[in-house]
């Protein structure tokens, strides 16, 4: 079977639950596909709106407005469920508030969550499990000496834009949940929605390019056959729940910290320390200052570096070791037979795959992973949690011809009803109306 009829086939199976329930969904129209979806099939859907993000790629009939408190929630949660006899819950990032007391209701009352997730291989997968994912994986208990052998993954379809896709849906979503909270007074979403943070993603288009220029010949020694020998730090987003929920460390600035000082003291003399940034953290943070001033006091300025781009399978090739909170990259680099340290939990550190040893051992004993292992365990887990497809491509879930049908007219169409919609109450100023029709109007082109 291809991989992309693989794909859909999967996503079919959720319809077996017959009464679905969505919750928040990745920013995108990607819920509302699986709705369309899943109707297609015979199965009854509702869909709950948190914010004006939610209800601007989920304007349909079945969707329900909850713009009470969190505290009362639960009880509307558990009233929805017994009415509509949901059999399943569908939902993006489990530890949000209202998706952590979802898990604990649908557990209370038999229901199955399915939780969707970017891919643990990226770019061109996305991650579905029952029950949970990354530290919550089923995943995070497999003994890989014990697990049913897989075949050879196909190589997987792949899809044009996704990057590019993925910023223009947060910054429409953050353009909707600004102009939408008159609607949805009680949502705190763990991005506050300002206007702040729409320009944040201009500044990070804008940073992207800056960065590719200036750090070219920083970037090149390390892809270098014969450069210096190095050990790579993949930084995570700063609200990454992966940090806050599944690790020890209080935020990014103390894990960088601790990394350089304990580099400065265990690693050989000739190894350079080089921290990535996170691609989706250009326009929201810089850890520059932080790094350099670190490095100094620790006596190794000239051996830490900081950049921002690079080809990470190719850094990750030439790397000695990468040291992690828990980021999937740590698992690209078992792909690649490189040593891992994770600091924090993460499913794929495995006995026999990622060494139990701390960060300060890690510089001189770190150790090759089992490959006979880690392959039975990465086929396992691509053949049952992960999907070829993508939340912000379009055409990976529906025919090209249907996507196109989706015209310029009909975006504009959306983008007054959605204007009206959320500058009901209180108007909005001239400029928040300016920014509102630029943004709904270019929704999806």
């Amino acid at each position: 079977m291809p991989a992309h009829a693989f794909a859909r086939s999967r996503l079919d199976e959720l319809s077996h639950h017959q009464n679905l329930l969505l919750l928040q969904g990745p920013n995108g129209p990607f819920f509302k596909q699986v709705a369309d979806r899943m109707r297609e099939l015979g199965a009854n859907v509702a869909k709950v709106n948190f914010n004006g993000g939610d209800s601007f790629f989920y304007r349909d009939s079945s969707s329900i407005r909850f713009d009470e408190s969190i505290e009362r929630w639960p009880a509307f949660l558990r009233l929805l469920i017994e009415e509509r006899k949901i059999r399943a819950i569908l939902l993006f990032g489990q530890c949000r508030p209202m998706h952590r007391v979802a898990l604990s209701v649908a557990r209370e009352m038999g229901v199955s969550v399915v939780v969707f997730e970017e891919g643990y291989v990226r770019p061109w997968w996305i991650t579905m499990e029952t029950g949970g994912v990354n530290h919550a994986s089923q995943l995070a208990s497999a003994v890989p000496a014990a697990l049913p052998i897989y075949p050879q993954v196909q190589r997987p379809r792949q899809f044009r834009w996704a990057f590019t896709r993925m910023g223009w849906y947060s910054f429409l979503y953050f353009a909707a949940g600004l102009f939408g909270r008159r609607l949805y007074p009680h949502y705190e979403h763990h991005k506050p929605f300002r206007m702040a943070e729409m320009f944040r993603w201009l500044r990070s288009a804008y940073r992207k390019h800056l960065y590719r220029s200036m750090e070219r010949d920083i970037i090149a020694p390390l892809l270098d056959t014969y450069g210096p020998d190095f050990f790579l730090v993949p930084l995570q987003i700063s609200t990454d729940s992966q940090i806050t929920h599944a690790s020890g460390w209080k935020d990014n600035g103390a894990f960088i910290a601790a990394t350089i000082r304990s580099f400065a003291a265990h690693a050989c003399d000739s190894d350079l320390l080089v921290f990535k940034h996170h691609p989706l953290e250009r326009g929201h943070s810089d850890y520059a200052a932080a790094i350099h001033a670190t490095a100094r006091q620790c006596g190794v300025a000239g051996r830490v570096l900081y950049i921002h781009d690079g080809h990470v399978p190719s850094l990750l090739k030439r790397s000695k070791g990468v040291v992690t909170i828990n980021s999937t990259v740590g698992l690209q680099a078992l792909y690649h037979g490189v040593p891992v340290c994770v600091t924090g939990s993460a499913f794929y550190a495995r006995p026999g795959i990622v060494e139990d040893v701390g960060m300060d051992d890690f510089w001189q004993e770190h150790v090759e992973p089992n490959r006979k292992y880690f392959t039975r365990f990465y086929r396992y887990m691509m053949h049952t949690t992960q999907i070829n497809a993508s939340f912000y491509v379009t055409s990976s879930l529906r025919t090209p011809r249907r996507e196109i049908g989706r015209g310029v007219l009909m975006r504009f169409a959306g983008a007054g009803a959605a204007l009206l919609l959320f500058g009901s109450g209180e108007a909005p100023s001239f400029v928040e109306r300016s920014v509102a029709w630029l943004t709904y109007a270019l929704h999806g082109l």
